[in-house]
């Protein structure tokens, strides 16, 4: 045999082994994104995908703002209480309360808008804490403050809608309230 027919069978085994090692490498790789793909959970089972910011775009998968958060998973606004009854109220008195909202999801919640429907009049909302562009980081929460101020005798309703970038968005919040007479 000539010596290049020699060198090439020689290197043949080598050259075997890295085409398997290629080919093993690309089947994993495969294998990962069938399995971790977007739009999965880290088990491999299917999910939500990224969660939009205030401005529209997402997060990778698994990523917040600076890159904090974990794998897989969507933002849960957890909304307390859904009723609040400011009860009886002098006219022209001011009764304030509070609405958590606490996100026990695995990706930035945003709280993209909040709104009083009904006796608007009335009832006023301060959400100033939650609606900030980077969002409610998952374990945390934020108060929404709800101020009844009712100016003359009657049984008042009114909605606080919430509206953010977690499943089942919009939530709402009951709200009540009496007014009542001076020294009543």
């Amino acid at each position: 045999m000539s010596e290049q027919k020699k060198s090439f069978w020689s290197t043949l085994p080598g050259i075997i082994t890295g085409l398997a090692s290629i080919l093993t490498a690309t089947v994993a790789l495969v294998g990962i994104f069938m399995n971790f793909g977007p739009g999965s959970n880290d088990n491999g089972e299917p999910g939500e995908s990224p969660s939009p910011t205030a401005t529209g775009t997402a997060f990778p998968r698994g990523t917040g703002p600076g890159g904090t958060g974990t794998a897989g998973g969507a933002p849960q606004a957890v909304i307390a209480p859904r009723n609040i009854d400011f009860g009886r109220l002098g006219s022209g008195r001011t009764a304030t309360d509070t609405v958590t909202v606490a996100n026990s999801g695995s990706e930035f919640l945003v709280i993209e808008r909040t709104a009083i429907t009904g006796r608007d009049d009335l009832f006023s909302v301060d959400a100033a804490e939650c609606l900030v562009p980077t969002g409610i980081e998952p374990g945390s929460n934020c108060e929404i403050r709800v101020t009844f101020s009712p100016r003359s005798p009657g049984s008042y309703a009114g909605v606080l809608e919430i509206t953010h970038s977690g499943p089942g968005s919009p939530n709402q919040v009951a709200l009540a309230g009496e007014g009542a007479l001076l020294g009543i």
